[in-house]
């Protein structure tokens, strides 16, 4: 599936969408979930693990479908998911929002509303949450 790459071009993609948009990585920070401004980009790191791999290829379809949809909606910056190399069922999803108010659009969404629940019934998923200061 074109949009699962595996998780060592993780960092190459993630460095490299922060430096187009004239940031350093050092300037992100982990945030209690809630951003204090609006002006702050907001980069969510999901860690996906599959209940059984022998659903993997159904897991693929849904998140397929989950990843096209989010990068049309308005603030997207980044929005993808990679494969592990090294551990079956192991993935994870990176999404960079132009602000957290587009963010908690995106999360109200038919197609984030849809799909992220039949994630959820396949695998477990949790987040680390950042901002970066634009």
């Amino acid at each position: 599936m074109k949009t699962l790459l595996s998780v060592a071009a993780t960092l190459a993609i993630a460095l490299s969408s922060c430096c187009n948009k004239n940031c350093n990585t050092a300037d992100a920070v982990p945030d209690n979930g809630v951003s204090q401004n609006n002006n702050e980009v907001v980069r969510l790191n999901v860690f996906y693990t599959l209940n059984d791999v022998a659903t993997a290829d159904a897991m693929k379809a849904i998140a397929d479908s989950l990843v096209t949809a989010s990068r049309t909606d308005q603030g997207c910056i980044t929005y993808d998911m990679f494969e592990s190399t090294t551990t079956p069922g192991q993935y994870i999803i990176i999404e960079t929002w132009q602000n957290d108010s587009l963010l908690t659009i995106h999360s109200r969404a038919p197609h984030f509303e849809k799909y992220v629940p039949m994630l959820q019934e396949l695998g477990s998923m949790s987040t680390q949450r950042f901002t970066i200061p634009e």
